[in-house]
């Protein structure tokens, strides 16, 4: 009885020193969470159509910083435009007996950045993004679940990039 406690301090003090040596190394790589991205403008007017989910999307990440949502142009620190959302998948493999197999969905997402001023800031960029998805007519209802919640993360994929291209200086 005596030794068994024994063996379960010793497991349990094992564990607590090997979960300092694992933070200490995550520590000392230098590693650290992205946070909340430095966006140099207070105000912010966003030229999208109103249907536009990417819009909706960057619309509520900008609040989530801080940033005002400007009603007009003029009394904006910047425009940001979102221009072109794309989406589409090609087919990338086939079964023997000619049934898709696997899909390639791309996503591609236009906008620039303008100043008060109009002066460009940043011209037009198209970001494009791709994923990989297997398929199976089996599974008709979940294979396009599926497919709209890979869009969905490839929108917020480049929603995030926009936000981390405009706290970079230009």
């Amino acid at each position: 009885m005596i030794f068994s406690e024994a063996c379960g301090v010793r497991r349990e003090a094992i564990k607590l020193i090997l979960a300092g040596l694992m933070a200490a190394a995550l520590a000392g790589c230098g590693f650290q969470l992205r946070g909340a991205h430095a966006i140099p403008y207070r105000s912010i007017y966003l030229d999208v159509h109103k249907d536009n989910a990417a819009g909706k999307q960057m619309a509520n990440a900008l609040r989530s910083q801080g940033i005002a949502l400007a009603e007009t142009a003029q009394d904006a620190d910047a425009m940001l435009k979102l221009s072109q959302e794309k989406r589409s998948r090609t087919i990338l493999s086939l079964s023997g007996g000619g049934r898709v197999r696997e899909y390639r969905l791309n996503y591609s997402l236009t906008y620039s950045l303008s100043g008060k001023d109009g002066k460009e800031i940043y011209a037009d960029a198209t970001i494009q993004l791709t994923r990989d998805f297997t398929y199976d007519d089996n599974y008709y209802l979940a294979k396009t679940a599926e497919e709209n919640f890979l869009y969905r993360d490839l929108q917020d994929d480049a929603v995030q990039q926009i936000l981390r291209r405009l706290a970079t200086p230009r």
